[in-house]
């Protein structure tokens, strides 16, 4: 098998305030797009707690997992007053089960891909993750999908996992709980000055590539190849994740990057060429942001695309 599916219906539980644009319609939306492809779904176990301890502490689990057992007056006033969780970054009945599900699908996923039962994975995460560090959560992010894929993966076989996140923002959570970390490799593209770009910094395991305002595609790819790429063929990674934020295409309501949705086939197609020259095509990709549903369907679409060739 080429490329899996990672889905679980609990993932659509989790309730962000309605004026978000982070909401169960995006996952709605693709989960449709995909049973009319006939792409094969598999729907994950949830991860335990112990799996949750590999980048968080057991006092921000907990945390997390108590908020989500209130009810929504009481949740409001702690969510809002809570030194782990930003406010925005809302817990609400649903959250700790979606977050659980969402963490055991990349999991599996990497299981899956290490064990090469298929060669590379697509995980419909909600919450995403990538800005929910070792006891913070922000940005629409609770536990870090990605982070704890990629040290389950050294737990589990992977030698050297590369993550590379192009989302609009940088993955100021991922790069705290990684950063220690020599055997991973974490290169973070992000729109120049976006609320988490100043998190960013230069390590001997990560790579920060700031893209200016009002960017087109032609300038994220020239970034890509003199940046990422040498430093992702340098550390010859036996697994690559993807944090996958669709949110530079040029209708995103949280962007000023210009890029059109052949371009992220283009931007994956280029990992997929590395992955097949350094660790025989492995890729486990997970879902990030993305907020305009019709540019999230069709980049996701041209991302399969690429991760099926």
């Amino acid at each position: 098998m080429k490329l899996q599916i990672y889905y679980h219906p609990d993932s659509l539980e989790h309730r962000l305030y309605p004026f978000f644009s982070e909401k169960p319609k995006r996952l709605q939306t693709l989960v449709k797009f995909f049973g009319n492809k006939d792409f094969p779904i598999v729907t994950p176990s949830a991860a335990t707690e112990e799996t949750l301890f590999l980048a968080h502490s057991e006092t921000y689990v907990q945390h997390v997992k108590n908020l989500s057992t209130q009810g929504v007056i009481q949740a409001f006033i702690n969510n809002t007053m809570s030194p782990y969780v930003q406010w925005y970054t809302r817990v609400s009945k649903g959250s700790y089960k979606a977050a659980l599900v969402s963490v055991g699908g990349v999991c599996q996923a990497v299981d899956d891909v290490l064990q090469e039962k298929c060669q590379r994975a697509f995980c419909l995460t909600r919450p995403p993750g990538h800005h929910a560090g070792k006891e913070k959560g922000e940005g629409f992010c609770l536990f870090n999908n990605v982070a704890i894929g990629a040290l389950h993966a050294l737990d589990n076989g992977a030698k050297r996992v590369a993550v590379i996140d192009f989302d609009r923002h940088h993955g100021n959570g991922t790069e705290e709980i990684l950063h220690s970390h020599e055997n991973v490799l974490f290169v973070s593209s992000f729109q120049e000055g976006c609320k988490y770009a100043h998190h960013a910094k230069q390590r001997e395991n990560t790579v920060a590539i700031s893209i200016p305002e009002h960017s087109s595609f032609d300038v994220v790819k020239e970034l890509y190849i003199q940046k990422a790429i040498p430093a992702i063929e340098a550390f010859k990674p036996d697994l690559i994740l993807i944090s996958a934020g669709f949110d530079m295409h040029i209708d995103d309501p949280l962007t000023n990057i210009k890029l059109h949705e052949e371009d992220f086939y283009t931007l994956t197609q280029m990992l997929v060429a590395l992955a097949n020259k350094l660790c025989d095509g492995k890729i486990v990709s997970s879902l990030e942001g993305g907020y305009d549903v019709d540019a999230l369907k069709e980049c996701t679409h041209n991302h399969l695309k690429a991760l099926e060739e």
